[in-house]
């Protein structure tokens, strides 16, 4: 932890742009994901099944094996949160397989101009989300974090949203 004399001069008008960007995004981003895995269940519009063999093949194994079904799923959820601003950053990490998934298959089996900026753009606003929230990120990124502990477990029985940070 940084002491208060060592703390870094916070900037208002970067911050404020800053997480008016993260909200922007968060709300697209959200927005993206709900109609797209409610397009699933719902058929709004007719559901690409890729634009190449392979994309076709990958897609149809996935339908076929409920996989799809999960991930539409998890699309929905994600986009839920996003939108209601409640558990980003769950709702963060479970969007980042999703997002991969994505731009794996635009980038290798579809591969056209349109893809790849669909798979630059979901990464992109999957991580830009997650670095509005990197301080909810860093104490899972310590190298070493002590022994197991009640305490998380004691709070969230006690019914305390709030973890300390010690």
């Amino acid at each position: 932890m940084l002491s208060e004399t060592m703390a870094p001069a916070t900037h208002p008008r970067s911050d404020r742009c800053f997480m008016i960007a993260v909200y922007a995004v968060q709300f697209f981003f959200g927005g993206w994901f709900l109609f797209h895995g409610s397009n699933y269940f719902f058929n709004f519009f007719r559901f690409p099944s890729g634009s190449s063999v392979l994309a076709h093949e990958f897609i149809g194994a996935m339908i076929h094996s409920g996989l799809f079904a999960v991930i539409k799923g998890v699309e929905i959820a994600v986009g839920v949160a996003l939108l209601a601003n409640r558990f980003v950053p769950l709702a963060v990490v479970a969007a980042f397989p999703v997002s991969f998934s994505i731009a794996y298959i635009n980038l290798f089996a579809i591969g056209d101009p349109f893809a790849i900026m669909v798979s630059i753009l979901v990464i992109a606003f999957n991580g830009l989300i997650a670095l509005g929230h990197l301080d909810r990120f860093l104490p899972m990124l310590v190298f070493n974090n002590g022994d197991p502990q009640t305490v998380g477990l004691r709070k969230l029985f006690a019914g305390r949203t709030e973890i300390s940070r010690t």
